[in-house]
C-alpha cells in the first residue's frame, strides 16, 4: 500500500530460510533449516506452535511467524540475532521478554494483539538495529514513548510504528515526547504511517535524529500546519512519504468498525506536563523543542526549504481538492523524484521554482483541467513526465508553438494518455528532441500529423485506442527516417480503414522492416461495406485493394480528363463566341474614368465629339485624306482619323475604343487590305459592339466598299452587317459625276443628326 522502500533484514532472513536445507536445526522436523555464511537459520513459521521447540546454540535466526505464541519463548539460544514473532497472539511485553537475548539485532512483533509494551522491554538489547511492532492496532501511539525510551542508547537503524491505532476513531496528534529519546540515535528509517494523525506537534521533526534517511507518515489525516516548515531540519532525509492522507478506508464486515480502539490510553509518563522527564538522560536536549512564539507570519516573499538531501517525495493518493499556486522552493535541495499521482489537483498555476534537479514527475490521475504554460519552465532537468488520466485536452490542442514543454530539452519519457485529446498541433513537441517513449493512447485523436522527425531517440510510440484511420504520409516518412533501430508503434483499438485512400498506409504497414507494430495480428480494419478484416491477413487485404483501386484509378483519371476537356472546350467556345463583346467591355471599362471618356458622357447622348470615326487601311491613306478634307471643309463635319486625332502615348486599342465611343458614326472603307489588317478588323468589330451594346442597336456603322467584290470576303460572323444594313460602293475614278454624288451622299448621311 505504501510507496516507500521499507524493508527489514528480518524479511530478507525469512525469504532466505524458506528455501530449506537438509540440516536438522530443531527438535521438530517441521522446522526448515538453512545455513548462510556459516550461520544457521530456522524457519518454524505457520506450524500452530504454542511452545518453542529445542534449538542448538549455533542457531542465530528463528522465524516463529504465524503461530500461537502468547509470550516470547525463554528457551531459545542466548546468542540469537534474528527473531520473527509476527502474527502470533502476544498481548504484553515487559522487561523480561527479551532480557535473555542481549545480542538480538532484528525483532519483528507485527500483527499481534499487543496492548502494552512496558518500559524496559528492550533495555537489554543495545545491539538492536531493526524493530517492527507495526499493525498492533490497540497498542496506540502512546507505546512509542516506552519503546523509544529503551532504544536511546541502542544501535537502532529502522523503526516501524505503522498502524498502532485502529482504523476508525478520533484523530491523533503526534507529540514530541513520542520520539524524543531517538534524538541522539543513528536511526535511518522511521515509519509512523496509518495512525490517524491529524498533525505533528511543533518541534516533533526537530527532535528526530539527523541521521534519518527515510520518513513514512503516509495514510494519516495530516493537513497543512507549521510542521511543514520543519522538514528542512532533517539534513540527511532522502525519502519522504506523505501519501494517502485523508484516504477512505472501506468499512468491512469483519468487525473492524466495532473493535475496541483503546483511544483513552494515556502515556506512562507525565510527559504532557513535565518535558524535563523526557530529556533527563540527555540534558543537552532540554531546550530543543520549538515554540510557535518564534514564528512570525510569512511575508509575501518567502521560500519553502526542503531537506537538502531529499531525493524522493511521495505525495500521491491524497483526498485534497486543491490548486497549486506559486510556490518558491529553496535552491539548496537535491530533489529528483516527485510522485503526485491520484490526488485532486484540479488546477496548476505555479510556478514552483528551485527544482532544477527534478528528473521524474508523476502527475497522473489528478482530474486536472488547467496547467499554466509557465509551470514547467523551472523544471529544466525533467526526463520522465506522466500527465496521464487528466483533462488537459484544451491545453495541448491550443499549444501551436510547443510552449508547454519548451524547457524540457532532456525529456525522454512523456505520457499524455487518457486526456481526451482530439487534436495535437504539428509543433507541440518541437523542443523535445530526446523523447524516447511517447504515450498518447486512450485519447480521441482522429489524425496524428505531429512533427517527430527530430526525435532521433524515439523507441516507442503508443497511439493505441484513438480514432485514427491511418497515419499521415509525413509521420510515416518521419518514422522511416529515424528508424535506425526498431521502433515500437502501438495502433491497436483505432478505426483503421481498408479503403483506397489508406492503401499506401496499409502497404507501409506490410513492408516496414525497422518498425515493429505491437500486436499487429490483433489489428482490424473496416471496408467500405462495414465488414471487418484482421491484419493477420494484411497481404490479402492489400492485394484486394490494389485490384479494386486500380480500376477506380483508371475511371477517375478518364472522368477527370473528360471533365477537364469538356469544360475547357465549353469555356473556349464561349470566350471565342463573345470575344469581341468581352474585349469591348474591357476597353470601355478601362477608359470610363478617363477625362476623354467623361467629356463624351457628360454631354447629351445626341451630341458627340466627332461626327464619324474613319477606319481605313494604310494603303488607302491618301484617298481617305482627300475625302476627309472634302467632308470637313464642304460638309462642316468633325471627323476622327487615327493619323491625326489619336492621343500619343495611349495604347492603340484604347485610342480606337475611345474614338468609336466618342463618335456618332463609324465609317469603314472596305478593301482587301482592310480585311487583312488586324487593327482594321479590330475597329470594325469594336464599332459593331458599340452599335449593339452602347447605342441600343442604332445604325451607327457604315461600310464603304472601295473595291468591287470586297463584301463577299467578309468573315461569316460579319455577314449580318451586309444582310441587315445597306452599304455604299465607291463608283471609281472614271466617273466624276458619280464620285461627286458619292461624296455628297456620304456627307449628308454623316451630317444627319449632327446639329
Amino acid at each position: 500500500m505504501l510507496a516507500i522502500e521499507w524493508y527489514l533484514p528480518v524479511i530478507v532472513f525469512v525469504l532466505i530460510i524458506k528455501t530449506g536445507s537438509g540440516k536438522n536445526c530443531s527438535s521438530i522436523t517441521q522446522c526448515r533449516c538453512h545455513k548462510l555464511e556459516q550461520k544457521l537459520f530456522a524457519d518454524c513459521s505457520d506450524l500452530n506452535l504454542e511452545t518453542a521447540p529445542y534449538f542448538p546454540d549455533d542457531v542465530v535466526g528463528i522465524n516463529f511467524s504465524k503461530n500461537k505464541f502468547s509470550n516470547v519463548p525463554q528457551s531459545l539460544p542466548k546468542n540469537l540475532l534474528f527473531l520473527d514473532m509476527s502474527n502470533n497472539k502476544l498481548v504484553l511485553l515487559d522487561n523480561g521478554s527479551f532480557s535473555r537475548y542481549k545480542m538480538l539485532q532484528n525483532i519483528s512483533l507485527s500483527r499481534n494483539t499487543l496492548r502494552e509494551v512496558s518500559i524496559g522491554t528492550f533495555a537489554w538489547n543495545s545491539h538492536l538495529r531493526n524493530l517492527d511492532i507495526s499493525f498492533n492496532r490497540i497498542l496506540t501511539i502512546e507505546a512509542m514513548y516506552n519503546v523509544t525510551h529503551d532504544l536511546q542508547s541502542s544501535k537502532i537503524r529502522t523503526l516501524n510504528f505503522e498502524k498502532l491505532q485502529c482504523t476508525y476513531g478520533v484523530s491523533q496528534l503526534m507529540r514530541v515526547y513520542h520520539v524524543g529519546f531517538l534524538r541522539h540515535t543513528q536511526l535511518t528509517e522511521l515509519n509512523i504511517a496509518s495512525n490517524r494523525l491529524y498533525s505533528l506537534e511543533t518541534g516533533f521533526l526537530n527532535v528526530l535524529p539527523k541521521s534519518l534517511r527515510i520518513l513514512n507518515i503516509a495514510d494519516n489525516k495530516l493537513g497543512f500546519g507549521m510542521f511543514i516548515f520543519e522538514f528542512s531540519v532533517l539534513p540527511n532525509l532522502e525519502i519522504l512519504n506523505v501519501s494517502f492522507q485523508e484516504s477512505f478506508h472501506q468499512v468491512g464486515m469483519n468487525g473492524d468498525f466495532f473493535e475496541n480502539c483503546n483511544d483513552t490510553k494515556v502515556a506512562t509518563c507525565n510527559c504532557m506536563n513535565n518535558n524535563k522527564y523526557m530529556y533527563e538522560s540527555n540534558p543537552a536536549s532540554k531546550n530543543s523543542t520549538i515554540s510557535l512564539e518564534g514564528f512570525s507570519k510569512p511575508s509575501a516573499n518567502y521560500s519553502f526549504y526542503l531537506p537538502r538531501n531529499l531525493q524522493k517525495l511521495y505525495y500521491h493518493d491524497n483526498l485534497y481538492k486543491m490548486s497549486l499556486p506559486e510556490f518558491p522552493m529553496g535552491l539548496n535541495n537535491s530533489l529528483t523524484h516527485i510522485y503526485l499521482q491520484r490526488n485532486i489537483i484540479y488546477e496548476v498555476i505555479g510556478p514552483i521554482t528551485g527544482l532544477k534537479r527534478v528528473r521524474y514527475i508523476d502527475f497522473s490521475g489528478n482530474f486536472c483541467k488547467f496547467i499554466a504554460k509557465s509551470f514547467f519552465i523551472p523544471f529544466v532537468g525533467l526526463e520522465i513526465l506522466n500527465l496521464s488520466n487528466n483533462a488537459l485536452s484544451q491545453m495541448f490542442e491550443s499549444d501551436e508553438n510547443g510552449d508547454f514543454f519548451q524547457s524540457q530539452r532532456r525529456l525522454t519519457d512523456l505520457d499524455l494518455s487518457l486526456n481526451r485529446i482530439a487534436h495535437l498541433p504539428g509543433h507541440v513537441f518541437q523542443h523535445n528532441s530526446k523523447i524516447s517513449r511517447l504515450n498518447l493512447s486512450f485519447n480521441s485523436l482522429s489524425d496524428f500529423n505531429v512533427k517527430i522527425n527530430h526525435m532521433k531517440h524515439l523507441s516507442q510510440l503508443d497511439l493505441s485506442h484513438n480514432q485514427l484511420t491511418q497515419l499521415s504520409k509525413n509521420v510515416r516518412a518521419s518514422l522511416d527516417a529515424i528508424a535506425t533501430r526498431n521502433i515500437k508503434v502501438y495502433l491497436l483499438g483505432n478505426n483503421l480503414k481498408c479503403i483506397c485512400g489508406t492503401l499506401d498506409f496499409l502497404k507501409w504497414l506490410r513492408d516496414s522492416k525497422s518498425i515493429y507494430f505491437v500486436g499487429i495480428n490483433n489489428y482490424t480494419c473496416l471496408f467500405e461495406n462495414a465488414s471487418a478484416a484482421s491484419f493477420n491477413e494484411i497481404g490479402q487485404i492489400v492485394q484486394v485493394l490494389e485490384r479494386k483501386c486500380s480500376s477506380y484509378t483508371l475511371i477517375i483519371v478518364l472522368m477527370t480528363t473528360l471533365i477537364i476537356v469538356t469544360m475547357t472546350t465549353t469555356v473556349s467556345r464561349i470566350l471565342y463566341r463573345y470575344r469581341w463583346k468581352l474585349r469591348y467591355m474591357y476597353y470601355v471599362a478601362k477608359e470610363k474614368y478617363k477625362s476623354e471618356t467623361h467629356s463624351c458622357e457628360e454631354k447629351d447622348r445626341s451630341s458627340f465629339r466627332f461626327d464619324a470615326f474613319i477606319s481605313y487601311a494604310e494603303e488607302e491613306r491618301l484617298f481617305v485624306f482627300k475625302l476627309v478634307k472634302y467632308l470637313e471643309e464642304k460638309c462642316n463635319l468633325r471627323l476622327c482619323i487615327h493619323h491625326r486625332d489619336f492621343i500619343p502615348g495611349t495604347g492603340i486599342a484604347d485610342n480606337i475604343t475611345n474614338a468609336i465611343h466618342c463618335s456618332r458614326h463609324t465609317v469603314c472603307f472596305m478593301t482587301s487590305h482592310f480585311l487583312q489588317s488586324h487593327w482594321c478588323m479590330f475597329e470594325l468589330n469594336m464599332a459593331r459592339m458599340e452599335a449593339i451594346y452602347a447605342r441600343s442597336g442604332q445604325n451607327v456603322l457604315f461600310l464603304v466598299a472601295l473595291e468591287k467584290g470586297t463584301m463577299k470576303h467578309l468573315p461569316l460572323q460579319l455577314m449580318d452587317l451586309v444582310d441587315s444594313n445597306s452599304y455604299l460602293e465607291y463608283p471609281g475614278e472614271e466617273s466624276g459625276i458619280e464620285i461627286a454624288a458619292f461624296r455628297t451622299k456620304l456627307g449628308e448621311t454623316l451630317a444627319s443628326g449632327s446639329d
